[in-house]
């Protein structure tokens, strides 16, 4: 017995062991997120603070360290795997280093092209200083990300040349031959003898390394709030007047929102991404769709509605304050006749007390799946400060005539900003929060009632 209580509490001890061993990361990844740190906060005050005020150097220096440190791992043969490599954040913060850098958004393409070659020669210095010709950490850097590479891509690779030619993607440029042939079993092929045929690529190489570089390097909404360039923006007067040209143009302030003040050439929902925050009379949980379909931008609708509740809404914590002038809604597809006929047009500075600012009696604007409309706003003259919340909010029965379904699946607002938060959501978690503790108290409320009314005495 004294035998076999002995083996199992080395066997428990061992286990505690490599418990710890597994929760504490290796040496080598903690030093390699500390890498990454300084790379990032070097880029971000060479940007901030340029090179020609005091400490504007200062940059060079915490670039210099941190570079230092990472050709020491480098030249460590062993100590870091490819693994190590990608998970660390090292390559995104490298691909910042040495390409334009999310930092300097916002600057003149000539000022950017300055601060660019300023860290590659950084980067040039410190890594031509560290290498020699048994261990070059420029080299091993290579393979180090050749490695990491390998291991994440699984695409199949063909090749359409010969070994040796050196063509590689020059092949997608050339005119290719193809030749169409009738199946045996096929009697309505069209004969296209001698007459031209187009074919179109399911995708191009611009838009593979887009979406690979999205894989594997941080985007602007991924960064804190603080840093968005559509904030810093909107802090300058010239930038705080939205009109409306035609619907779901490029002068709204959902777009402007989401490309980041129009520095990103591409436009995500800002719902999806935390910009913005949009709730429901159904939370967060819709019978169709999700709450952030509202703000979408595709022209061929989606299917997106509340509950048949007479009073179901949505609304958008814009993390702005506004006083509109116009704003837009798009119907969804789903449910046949349910676009929307009564509702109102609601704004709120909190969330919670709410300013009715159009009413809608029998609008017949919205009909089929995907069509649109825009509606001016008349405000005070006397408003100054505007409103940071917006709120659709069904005021009677929809299209059909029968039901209250609310179908949205585009939104978009213009006006003038006059201000920005930075406590987004908050007051729409609340709200929710609100809601989820109503439904608790109603469901508990029912139990006591239908347990009253079950309850049999006995004789």
């Amino acid at each position: 017995m004294d035998q076999q209580e002995g083996e199992a509490s080395a066997f428990e001890d061992g286990g505690d062991q490599d418990q710890a061993a597994q929760a504490q990361p290796r040496g080598v990844v903690a030093k390699l997120g500390n890498i990454v740190a300084q790379i990032e906060r070097a880029c971000q005050k060479q940007c901030s603070y340029g090179n020609n005020r005091e400490g504007g150097n200062s940059w060079k220096e915490i670039l210099r360290n941190a570079l230092e440190d990472l050709t020491q791992i480098l030249e460590d043969d062993g100590v870091v795997s490819a693994y190590e490599l990608h998970s660390s954040g090292l390559i995104q913060a490298l691909l910042s280093l040495l390409s334009t850098s999310y930092w300097d958004q916002g600057l003149k393409s000539s000022k950017m092209s300055k601060y660019q070659k300023q860290r590659v020669q950084v980067f040039k210095q410190c890594f031509k200083g560290k290498s020699n010709d048994e261990k070059n950490s420029v080299h091993i850097l290579v393979h180090k990300l050749v490695s990491v590479l390998e291991s994440i891509e699984k695409l199949p690779v063909y090749l359409y040349e010969s070994p040796g030619s050196g063509y590689g993607l020059q092949i997608l440029t050339r005119r290719l031959r193809f030749r169409l042939e009738k199946a045996p079993v096929e009697s309505t092929l069209i004969d296209r003898t001698g007459r031209g045929l187009k074919m179109e690529p399911l995708s191009t190489v611009a838009q593979l390394e887009r979406y690979l570089l999205k894989m594997v390097a941080k985007q602007w909404y991924d960064y804190d709030r603080s840093t968005f360039q559509f904030l810093k923006k909107l802090r300058e007067s010239k930038y705080q007047t939205f009109k409306h040209s035609y619907d779901f143009d490029e002068n709204g302030i959902i777009y402007f929102i989401g490309t980041n003040g129009k520095t990103s050439s591409e436009w995500v929902n800002p719902a999806q991404y935390g910009l913005v925050s949009v709730t429901s009379s159904d939370g967060r949980n819709l019978p169709y769709g999700r709450v952030e379909d509202i703000l979408s931008r595709d022209s061929s609708a989606l299917n997106c509605h509340t509950n048949d509740d007479k009073k179901s809404w949505f609304s958008i914590d814009l993390g702005l304050y506004v006083i509109p002038s116009a704003y837009t809604l798009r119907h969804a597809r789903g449910y046949g006749r349910s676009a929307l006929r009564n509702w109102y047009f609601q704004m709120s500075r909190d969330g919670t007390t709410w300013t009715t600012l159009y009413t809608h009696s029998d609008d017949t604007s919205l009909n089929d799946p995907g069509s649109t409309s825009t509606w001016p706003i008349e405000t005070s003259p006397d408003e100054y400060q505007g409103w940071r919340h917006v709120r659709i909010q069904q005021a009677g029965k929809n299209a059909s005539g029968q039901t209250h379904y609310l179908s949205l699946s585009g939104f978009e607002i213009y006006g003038q900003v006059t201000g920005v938060c930075e406590d987004l959501g908050k007051a729409a978690k609340e709200a929710e929060a609100h809601l989820r503790k109503q439904r608790r108290v109603l469901k508990t409320q029912m139990l006591k009632h239908m347990t009253g009314t079950l309850r049999v005495r006995a004789p």
